[in-house]
């Protein structure tokens, strides 16, 4: 399939969001929770959370709403086999010196409240799933979903990063996907896409990824919805390597589109910019290197550089008659 390259100007781009930080208060008293003295103030050790072994989840939910306080707190290098749970609080802001968790992360709501202001500084690495949702202003520098089998708390491949109904301005400076799984068992039933930006009726807005890089996706690799994106550099590398076999659909998707898989699928995406896309394959085992589905006319996303490389140059282009997707310029 030949894209079209339209040459015409946007005269509209999307409306940058400037992020809120967390407010921090590094004077805050935390001797209530102080059990290993040893340690400066914020970081883990001294609330008896160590690297290399298990810790006890109510002590490291209780780190969290210390650090909701306002007292940034450090996570000191190395592997923890546990989960990381953010539920309706603000001004959380955490450092991790190349850390690992086995488990996965959550940035949610409760019981209508949002979490905001949330900082996750330094390089993270998460070996499942992470999930955020109805939450807003939260910022990443390097996080990294990878499988590590052995070190996975559930001893599974990741099931890669969803961002869901109701999220808005979150910013990733480096954002890298490896592995993600699409067996046919219940574990994987929701992950259709290794980054998955959707949301039924409340899509989400203004996310800022400066470098994505997903490799080896089971499924499709990138599925994106909503308004007001910007995405940078975006890399394909191997994808549609798993099964379609009961699988959940994505929302803003007709029923049975999930299945196709695809390097990049973008969808019902309004007034949204990316500027590098590189799609590379060497499988073919998918369906489309690139769907371009439908949006609003009057909103029209953009990807102002696209190169298909490898056996993707052989897989179909979806273009729906109904997209406002225009490629400015493609190789």
């Amino acid at each position: 399939m030949i894209l079209g390259i339209l040459g015409s100007c946007r005269k509209d781009k999307p409306a940058t969001q400037e992020i809120l930080d967390p407010i921090t208060n590094p004077d805050i008293d935390d001797t209530f929770l102080v059990s290993d003295s040893r340690y400066k103030k914020g970081d883990i050790r001294r609330y008896g959370i160590y690297p290399n072994q298990k810790n006890e989840p109510k002590v490291v939910q209780q780190v969290i709403t210390l650090a909701e306080s306002g007292l940034p707190i450090f996570f000191p290098k190395g592997y923890y086999p546990m989960s990381l749970v953010i539920k309706g609080q603000s001004n959380i802001q955490l450092h991790f010196d190349d850390v690992i968790i086995g488990g996965g992360l959550q940035i949610i709501d409760f019981k209508k409240k949002p979490s905001t202001k949330i900082a996750i500084k330094g390089k993270l690495t998460v070996l499942d799933k992470i999930f955020i949702k109805r939450s807003n202003n939260i910022s990443f520098d390097t996080l990294v979903v990878m499988t590590d089998t052995l070190k996975n708390i559930n001893r599974r491949s990741n099931r890669g990063v969803s961002i869901y109904s109701g999220s808005e301005i979150l910013k990733f400076e480096h954002l890298e996907i490896k592995d993600t799984g699409g067996k046919e068992d219940s574990y994987y039933k929701h992950t259709a896409s290794a980054l998955q930006i959707h949301g039924w009726n409340h899509n989400p807005k203004h996310i800022y990824i400066k470098n994505l890089h997903i490799d080896n996706a089971d499924r499709t690799a990138l599925y994106i919805t909503g308004s007001n994106h910007k995405l940078e550099r975006v890399n394909i590398e191997n994808f549609g390597l798993g099964t379609n076999r009961n699988m959940f659909q994505l929302e803003d998707a007709a029923p049975g589109e999930e299945m196709e898989f695809a390097g990049v699928w973008i969808n019902r995406c309004n007034n949204c910019e990316f500027d590098f896309v590189t799609i590379n394959d060497q499988y073919k085992r998918a369906r489309y290197s690139l769907k371009l589905d439908e949006g609003k006319y009057a909103e029209p996303t953009f990807i102002y550089n696209l190169e298909i490389k490898g056996m993707a140059k052989e897989l179909s282009i979806l273009d729906d008659e109904l997209t406002n997707i225009l490629v400015k310029k493609a190789n």
